[in-house]
């Protein structure tokens, strides 16, 4: 990992640790960081032994978008120092075992995946750099393995430095087990890259095409964040408002409507029944 910069120098630090106490290297990987880590790891000759953890389970129609477990070959950690020197990509994050086995660790993570909470289910965004950072910080050493698993120790890059924890007790934990990470209370800005993170899931799986014109034209994730902050200047909080927001703003005619602007002393309830009479009719005057 010759000329590594100073933002890759703790990672390297780490690796190196890591393979003089024998452990093996792994990866995981959001594959809706930008630009997609998966083709970048196939080039850089690492892609041996992988598992996309949505494919073949019940999340298979999802699996394109999900996250992936990557064990890096032997001697090949060199081969990923473009990742270490651009955490701020949120790629993922990295994580060391002794003597295991890929499909027992993507296992592990398979267990975790489904948060139900309320009656309500969701995919836990394990892949997630700031995520998992955020999670593990707040958990206890005894906390630390129900997360973890057999996993010896993991390093994150938490958003503004690196992070690493060690696991004192690596295992495989199976159900029924506590959970504790779902309680842990998210701060604003991990919440936004969650938010973020899934209504850019829920644009690929609910509206492809127009998800991908807009992709071929310029990058998705600014064009999301301008929405973002656009609901927010209105007022839209739910998810309602703000799927219909980005629904319609895929269209390059509607999203230059004039109706979308507030109008003043418009409460945000009324500005969002107002856009939908007005989609609604523009719609069947095209129909």
């Amino acid at each position: 990992m010759s000329g590594i910069t100073s933002v890759a120098e703790p990672a390297k630090n780490w690796i190196t640790e890591q393979h003089r106490m024998g452990r093996d290297l792994f990866m995981v990987i959001d594959r809706l960081a930008e630009p997609d880590p998966i083709p970048m790891l196939f080039a850089a000759g690492v892609m041996v032994e992988y598992i996309n953890l949505y494919q073949g389970t019940e999340w298979d129609e999802m699996a394109e978008i999900g996250p992936w477990l990557v064990k890096l070959p032997d001697g090949q950690a060199g081969a990923i120092a473009g990742f270490l020197e651009t955490p701020q990509r949120n790629w993922g994050w990295l994580a060391s075992a002794t003597e295991l086995e890929l499909s027992t660790f993507a296992a592990h993570w398979r267990e975790r995946i489904v948060i139900k909470e309320q009656g309500m289910t969701a995919l836990y965004r394990l892949q997630d750099n700031r995520v998992i950072a955020h999670h593990l910080a707040s958990l206890t050493h005894d906390q630390v393995p129900l997360l973890l698993g057999p996993a010896s120790a993991v390093l994150c890059w938490n958003g503004h430095a690196w992070q690493a924890t060690n696991n004192n007790a690596p295992a495989h934990y199976t159900s029924p087990f506590d959970r504790p990470w779902q309680d842990v209370p998210e701060p604003a800005q991990v919440l936004r890259g969650i938010r973020r993170k899934n209504l850019q899931q829920w644009l690929w799986e609910e509206h492809t095409l127009a998800t991908t014109q807009l992709a071929s034209t310029e990058s998705l994730l600014p064009w999301l964040d301008r929405q973002l902050d656009t609901a927010e200047q209105w007022g839209w909080e739910e998810a309602e408002q703000i799927k219909f927001l980005l629904h319609h703003q895929l269209d390059p005619k509607l999203a230059q409507a004039p109706f979308w602007t507030a109008r003043d002393e418009e409460p945000p309830e009324k500005h969002y029944q107002r856009c939908q009479r007005d989609i609604a009719r523009q719609t069947r005057s095209q129909a």
